[in-house]
């Protein structure tokens, strides 16, 4: 599955039995955003709430078991321990993301899980160093982490047993997680072919592949996802399946998933994950009919509210939409915006200096640019640094061609929310009149951009 994208995860909620449910209130205050909203995603339900013109929201909701609520604005996501009846405030500073503060309910705990998630992200930012290691070095410092952290585990019992159960659960997936990637990773950085058939996948034999309640750990999650895609991989038609369009292709796979898991909201899970894959990076105008056969059969409610959601949003650039306008400097300061290139096809480059996919696909730009110059086509490149110096430099650097853009609020911009930009690099395909072709438009190294792009301009 693509890397870049984000999905909504379903938040941790502890199984402590039937309980009355009490009202619990989250708050939060977002300074030196660009958002204007918030998305709560709690154990039953994503919601979209308002921030007031201080940057505040108030959301309520009923909780009858301990729980882990996520709040994302933006690409900054806050996630809070909350017990039934809890009352917590955060306050976030955009432009200091990492300085996020926490007072109310359980306020001590919240700041030990935001160290604690940095903790493990600092794990697997060291994925180089860690999955070069030979197969026996990588078992040794792999229980070596794992002995670490589940010390401090146990040090949360005395503040709440509850929370502790909780960390200990993120772990123990976290670090399965860790050894379920390990085999591919490996190969990749040896430059070898990754055989799923030849690596040694036994430990899942002792996990649970089937429990619906710990698809609230992200880890948990992420690890049936690995599960399914090596179960799939395995098929003895999956390089014949994988060649097939989106239509003939997932009804083939979500069958596979049927056959794979046994547990109702596992199944919603992982085809979810698949579909909302070719949602987000595929034709996903075609998919009608899968979308309905999906929300058809889902029994996870949450499930089919982020499917529905998602791709009724989608639908607002399928092609033949008026592509959204947007209006930037160029590298030398000169107001540009899309409609400067009416009559013209316009091929947009989403990309950033820091994306290494984006990087590998400017010398094919630049060819096509160049074997195009002339013809009634516009190569327009919009970046979404964050780091505008960054981007001035890499330009002015490289003499990169074409109309060189930076897109103000970078992933916050109009540009990249009104055409969902949810990875880089993108490439969008707009029509002489204006209206989009494609929305995920081939790539310049690929081999049908050519022939799309020699169709297009035949019909102007």
């Amino acid at each position: 599955m693509r890397k870049y994208l984000i999905y909504l995860t379903i938040p941790a909620m502890v199984a402590c039995g039937s309980k009355e449910p009490k009202p619990t209130t989250l708050a939060g205050r977002y300074t030196n955003g660009t958002d204007n909203k918030v998305i709560v995603i709690s154990p039953d339900a994503i919601d979209t709430i308002s921030l007031n013109e201080n940057g505040l929201f108030v959301h309520k909701v009923n909780l009858a078991n301990p729980a882990m609520l996520k709040v994302r604005s933006g690409r900054i996501q806050t996630t809070l321990y909350l017990e039934p009846g809890d009352s917590s405030y955060f306050e976030v500073d955009a432009n200091n993301a990492d300085g996020i503060s926490f007072s109310g309910s359980n306020s001590e705990l919240n700041q030990n899980l935001r160290s604690r998630s940095k903790e493990l992200q600092n794990i697997f930012r060291g994925w180089r160093d860690l999955f070069s290691l030979n197969l026996n070095e990588f078992g040794l410092k792999i229980d070596s982490i794992s002995k670490e952290l589940f010390q401090k585990t146990d040090s949360l019992k005395a503040k709440s047993k509850n929370f502790a159960e909780m960390e200990a659960n993120r772990v123990r997936y976290f670090m399965l997680r860790l050894r379920s990637q390990y085999p591919e990773y490996s190969a990749y950085l040896s430059g070898e072919e990754f055989n799923p058939d030849s690596a040694d996948y036994s430990f899942f034999d002792n996990v649970d592949m089937n429990n619906g309640e710990h698809l609230s750990y992200d880890e948990y999650a992420s690890l049936v996802e690995t599960y399914a895609q090596l179960r799939i991989q395995k098929a003895q038609n999956f390089k014949e399946l994988s060649s097939k369009p989106a239509q003939e292709r997932l009804p083939a796979i979500f069958s596979m998933i049927d056959s794979i898991f046994t547990n109702p909201k596992i199944r919603d899970y992982v085809k979810k994950q698949y579909l909302m894959e070719e949602i987000q990076f595929g034709e996903f105008w075609k998919l009608n009919d899968i979308c309905n056969n999906y929300l058809a059969a889902c029994t996870t409610p949450v499930y089919k509210q982020e499917v529905q959601s998602v791709y009724n949003e989608k639908l607002k650039i399928a092609p033949g939409n008026s592509a959204p306008t947007f209006t930037y400097n160029d590298i030398n300061g000169k107001s540009v915006s899309l409609s400067d290139f009416n009559g013209k096809l316009v091929y947009i480059d989403f990309w950033a200096t820091w994306c290494g996919p984006c990087r590998g696909e400017i010398p094919h730009l630049d060819k096509l640019e160049k074997d195009y110059k002339g013809k009634k086509i516009v190569f327009v490149k919009i970046s979404l640094d964050d780091d505008m110096d960054a981007w001035r430099k890499m330009v002015t650097e490289k003499k990169l061609g074409g109309v060189q853009l930076h897109a103000d609020g970078a992933w916050s911009s109009d540009a990249a929310k009104n055409y969902q930009i949810k990875g880089i690099p993108t490439f969008v395909l707009i029509g002489a009149d204006g209206k989009i072709i494609n929305p995920n438009a081939p790539r310049p190294s690929s081999e049908e951009i050519r022939t799309l792009l020699d169709q297009e301009l035949a019909k102007i």
